[in-house]
């Protein structure tokens, strides 16, 4: 059993069809609900197989709704997607509060909510289960006017090494992936050149071979790198007291 959020669109619902096709049980989510619903119904997602929910990932008391739900109706949850996302831009010393927080609040504290409810949950079952939290190469390598996308994309990177760790000392069957897309081709970057696809395939590759970080394409690799050896480089400008 799965649960998605922001399944409506994009890499969600990608995700959400890739698992179906696998023969998972799939609970699709997503702030627009009669958005999801229509997705669900397109995919073919009759009551046996799951259901589609409004969610507002914003909002904790929500999440925990949800959680509950799926444990109540289906049993067990085994799955959790934590993809909802939204961007906006500009300078980070322009955007208002409201802007930093509209970002901030879905992208990391959505995240934050999917671990607190969903995990749980998944360790109620027993059973061997995965969490997969959709982050950016933007958290790896930050772009200029995206500021809360980014500093939101590094907490979601952060976040997922913690439980990873957290679960593996707890000795839990319970796998963690954070995936890094680049240029994906969705509703929030139409310029994408790599279709939803390709991340939903990637996805359902790290859970089955565990896999922690997880690239989708090869953007920006050089530029990712060359982040990664400046940030190692620095040790060398240590000054001893």
């Amino acid at each position: 059993m799965a649960v998605v959020t922001g399944a409506a669109s994009g890499i969600g619902l990608a995700v959400a069809q890739r698992l179906l096709r696998e023969g998972v049980r799939v609970v699709m989510t997503d702030l627009d609900g009669d958005a999801v619903a229509r997705a669900a119904t397109a995919l073919g997602d009759g009551t046996s197989e799951g259901e589609a929910l409004q969610l507002d990932v914003r909002e904790p008391d929500a999440v925990e709704h949800v959680a509950r739900r799926i444990v109540d109706r289906f049993g067990a949850l085994h799955i959790a997607v934590n993809n909802a996302g939204i961007v906006n831009r500009g300078n980070s010393w322009e955007l208002t509060l409201e802007e930093w927080h509209r970002v901030l609040d879905v992208n990391l504290w959505g995240v934050v909510h999917g671990v607190r409810s969903f995990v749980p949950r998944i360790l109620d079952s027993g059973e061997e289960g995965h969490v997969v939290n959709i982050s950016s190469m933007a958290a790896v390598l930050p772009l200029d006017r995206l500021g809360p996308y980014t500093v939101a994309k590094h907490g979601v990177l952060g976040l997922s090494d913690v439980l990873r760790a957290e679960l593996a000392a707890a000795g839990a069957p319970v796998g963690v992936s954070v995936v890094m897309p680049g240029r994906i081709r969705t509703g929030m970057n139409p310029v994408g050149t790599v279709e939803p696809s390709a991340v939903a395939a990637n996805v359902l590759d790290a859970i089955r071979r565990q896999r922690a970080y997880v690239f989708t394409d090869d953007h920006a690799t050089e530029a990712v790198e060359a982040r990664l050896r400046a940030i190692l480089a620095a040790r060398d400008d240590v000054l001893g007291y």
